[in-house]
């Protein structure tokens, strides 16, 4: 397989994943949960994300999460906005990057934002002015890149005319993300191997769903494209509440103990991630479907039972 040696994740579970929570998470738990992925070492943070708190009630206290979280230096700490409000907002806590989203199809859009791509670009490129004065990055995600749960496929020409209009608007980080986990290697492979020509120079981010369990195959192919920037979520959190059937993201200590054991760096210390995810679990009072938690490391050893030691020769015992 063709792996970088290293490559950058960015948890998104504070975000992504506690938005969707049928209970209030705490500002202080949140905050905790923050700081907790800062020690491990994670690089990058989708803190939360500045909506009206009618539409995202979970994520009501943005302004005081990114107030109160300790900052480490190393760690960008960003946060998604749906507009140029959104973006003054998230500037003004201090952010050091903004998210934005636009759908590749035009009814998840109206599903997720209530508006057409075409009115959706419009806000997108106010947010692109707001942020490009402040001097802070902008990375710009394409929900249902890989196919829409109510249009089915979305056409390749459909999903790079999208990529075409936010690069025209200076777009130089594009995420593509599967929504509801109906991607396989394959068509990730093809998807990459048509639009990363087209637009060189652009900084790639993938963005799965484990919703069908084809999270991590669909990263290795993108890696093996040269895609470098993987979003993940701690303990599988997640889910689309405007996107039927979507279930949680990867689960980050999965993908890291997935790249550690071949050798691709992410700089983040396993063993915190994987005590993080449990005090995640602790917080929302459920197991979450990440599997090393349960399972633990793949480098684990048990002792060999009394009954099979005497069996063993002395050279294997």
């Amino acid at each position: 397989m063709k792996l970088p040696a290293r490559v950058t994740i960015c948890e998104v579970g504070t975000r992504d994943g506690f938005q969707i929570e049928p209970d209030f998470i705490p500002t202080e738990q949140k905050v905790e949960v923050v700081n907790l992925l800062s020690d491990a070492g994670v690089p990058r943070i989708e803190v939360t994300s500045f909506v009206h708190p009618k539409v995202v009630p979970q994520l009501r206290d943005a302004e005081q999460v990114m107030a109160r979280i300790a900052r480490r230096p190393g760690t960008r700490y960003a946060a998604l906005v749906p507009n140029d409000k959104g973006a003054v907002r998230a500037l003004d806590a201090g952010v050091d990057a903004i998210h934005t989203v636009v759908s590749a199809s035009e009814s998840h859009n109206l599903a997720n934002v209530n508006m057409t791509i075409a009115e959706s670009m419009e806000k997108l490129r106010a947010v692109m002015q707001v942020a490009e004065r402040a001097k802070v990055a902008v990375a710009c995600g394409i929900s249902t890149s890989f196919g829409c749960p109510f249009e089915g496929d979305v056409p390749l020409a459909q999903l790079e005319s999208v990529v075409r209009r936010l690069t025209d608007m200076g777009a130089r980080a594009v995420g593509l993300a599967d929504t509801t986990g109906m991607a396989n290697p394959r068509q990730v492979a093809r998807v990459l191997e048509h639009l990363t020509p087209k637009f060189p120079g652009i900084e790639w981010t993938l963005h799965t769903h484990d919703t069908r369990a084809m999270a991590i195959p669909n990263i290795l192919a993108a890696m093996e494209y040269g895609v470098t920037n993987l979003d993940g979520s701690i303990g599988g959190l997640g889910g689309c509440p405007f996107a039927p059937g979507a279930s949680g993201n990867v689960c980050s200590e999965d993908l890291v103990h997935c790249l550690a054991a071949m050798g691709v760096e992410t700089g983040i210390d396993l063993d915190r991630l994987i005590a993080v995810s449990r005090r995640v679990q602790e917080i929302i009072g459920r197991a979450l479907p990440g599997q090393i938690v349960k399972a633990g490391k793949s480098t684990r050893r048990y002792p060999v039972p009394d009954t099979v030691a005497g069996r063993v020769p002395a050279a294997r015992a």
